[in-house]
């Protein structure tokens, strides 16, 4: 096991990706810096507990240029310091945030909520891409939430993709049993050829609601 880092010698100078659009909102692994020598940095994978940094991969700072300039990661203009329990994340305007764990969790779930209420509307008014694109950014905020899997495997329907449908259906079922997650698929696709109310509201009180009872909470 190699030697554990204290965080409060370390900072954060950037994150062990590069993202796109399609990507955004994520959570990201942070890229680390020991204060007192700036020659050394520390990448994932590694673990965080207790306020300390576990096994993480030393490497020199000229190493981390390199990885920056092949687009493996992607480095701040500032450092910040390094905190327990806190989470990098970066929005939808490619802005990133270090907050406690709960706070950022929270924020994304916000994203996921708005996300997946503008991805129905755009259903409804029968904005097939904006509905796929929006579903995207609720996954990438909250991959707990089954409604975005719903709404692409309702278009994939529409567009005679089965593979894709049916990866769709085997993503939610780790939350929602199958019969249910097809009545939620059916009722968004009707939602677009009706213009009708959101499917939430079709659907039995068994089921589906059950599984997003628990997906939904923080």
């Amino acid at each position: 096991m190699r030697t554990p880092w204290n965080l409060d010698d370390l900072e954060v100078i950037g994150y062990a990706n590069v993202l796109t659009e399609s990507t955004l909102p994520s959570i990201v692994p942070p890229v680390f810096r020991l204060k007192a020598d700036h020659t050394r940095a520390f990448l994932p994978p590694f673990s965080i507990s207790e306020g300390f940094l576990w096994n993480a991969t030393e490497v020199p700072v000229t190493e981390l240029e390199e990885l920056r300039d092949a687009s493996e990661i992607t480095l701040f203009h500032s450092a910040f310091p390094a905190q327990g329990d806190y989470e990098l994340w970066v929005d939808q305007a490619f802005e990133y945030h270090y907050q406690p764990s709960g706070d950022a969790r929270q924020a994304l779930s916000r994203i996921a909520a708005e996300s997946i209420g503008n991805a129905e509307a755009a259903l409804a008014r029968g904005d097939i891409e904006e509905a796929d694109r929006l579903s995207g950014v609720a996954i990438s905020a909250d991959s707990r939430r089954v409604e975005p899997l719903a709404i692409k495997a309702a278009i994939r329907r529409m567009k005679k993709d089965a593979n894709a449908e049916h990866l769709m259906a085997k993503l939610a079922a780790r939350a929602l049993d199958e019969g249910s997650f097809a009545l939620l698929v059916g009722g968004y696709c009707r939602m677009t050829q009706a213009k009708s109310a959101p499917v939430m509201h079709q659907l039995p009180a068994q089921s589906a609601m059950c599984g997003m009872a628990a997906l939904s909470v923080n």
